[in-house]
């Protein structure tokens, strides 16, 4: 029997960053994961911005999570010896006069000085890129490669011993007051961040998840590559392509791309760019948001060493870090997470 103290049941970029922050505070911890063909963190555009919606307005939590954020994903691209990590300028265009108007109110705001690195009042003169009435650049963007980032941290961590592959059946499980039992695991505590599939979990039910799907599209344009591009949509510069998104559905949990997904993204980009794509792939996935947009990071009301970290929707590359430090915090020296994300609310 293999004795642990944490057993973390998923692997994408919350089980992830959540592995690595309990073992970096001396958490003897396991990861097991099915690596299901799905999964959100292996589509996903990895884009972070703390300056969003319509109204143009910080984000939820930015003062917290932005200026830190950077560093956060340096420091682990050393500790993983890879590189999966940009720091990169994003140009949000303006979409009419109103809009113009309400940003140079919004520029005057306490609190928004940290978050702006400047404005463009008029075209910048980009060839093909359709932004007549300029825009605007926030601080703190980027974009993280969250496919490679996973991978690196499963190599780390099968290299360490600490990773197992496999479906877990709840059947398999034994719960009892001061530890749990999965086949030859025995944890004091296990943590569920399995995504989209936590809605299948039946000692979450009551966790109001609101799945929402997601498609992007990879393009070949003529765009410069040295920033990204927003209005209405994402275009953010790869390796010879431009990753293009995303759509936003509530209502269709199928995994695989739609051709109604395709064309929206399509029309939404003839919009910003002024000339003709090459599709190159055409990707989806299944994000595991919220009913409140607030991400489940805490325990069980009944089950006390049974915990989840789950729920963190399309702000996942700004949210996880932040609270992967909350919960290692609260599970190691018993800190108080915070009220907005308990799963018992």
């Amino acid at each position: 029997m293999q004795k642990i103290e944490v057993l973390i049941v998923g692997q994408g970029l919350a089980g992830s960053l959540l592995a690595l922050e309990l073992e970096k505070r001396g958490r003897k911890i396991h990861v097991v994961d099915n690596n299901p063909s799905t999964s959100s963190s292996k589509v996903a555009a990895g884009l972070y911005n703390p300056i969003t919606g319509r109204k143009m307005t910080k984000t939820w939590m930015a003062d917290e999570l932005f200026p830190n954020l950077g560093n956060y994903y340096e420091a682990l691209e050393k500790r993983l010896h890879a590189s999966f990590h940009e720091r990169k300028k994003l140009y949000r265009l303006f979409n009419n006069m109103e809009e113009q108007n309400d940003w140079s109110l919004r520029t005057v705001e306490i609190g928004y000085d940290a978050f702006i690195k400047g404005t463009q009042n008029v075209s910048a003169g980009i060839l093909k890129l359709n932004d007549h009435l300029g825009g605007f650049y926030p601080n703190f963007s980027g974009v993280l490669d969250v496919k490679l980032l996973v991978e690196k941290c499963k190599e780390y961590l099968v290299s360490q011993g600490l990773y197992t592959q496999q479906q877990v059946p709840m059947s398999e499980w034994d719960f009892q007051e001061n530890q749990l039992n999965m086949g030859s695991i025995q944890a004091e505590q296990v943590i569920f961040c399995e995504g989209p599939r936590m809605v299948e979990n039946p000692l979450w039910t009551e966790v109001k998840h609101n799945l929402v799907k997601g498609e992007i599209l990879d393009v070949k344009c003529s765009l410069p590559s040295n920033q990204i591009f927003s209005k209405g949509i994402f275009i953010i510069p790869k390796q010879g392509y431009f990753r293009v998104g995303s759509t936003y559905d509530w209502n269709d949990q199928i995994p695989e791309p739609t051709a109604k997904g395709k064309r929206e993204l399509l029309s939404r980009l003839g919009k910003l760019y002024l000339d003709e794509v090459e599709i190159i792939n055409h990707q989806s996935g299944i994000r595991p948001a919220s009913f409140d947009r607030r991400p489940f990071v805490g325990f069980h009301n009944k089950f006390k060493n049974v915990g989840i970290f789950n729920g963190f929707g399309s702000k996942g590359v700004s949210l996880i870090p932040y609270f992967a430090n909350q919960m290692a915090d609260h599970i190691c020296f018993g800190k108080k997470l915070p009220d907005e994300v308990n799963p018992n609310r």
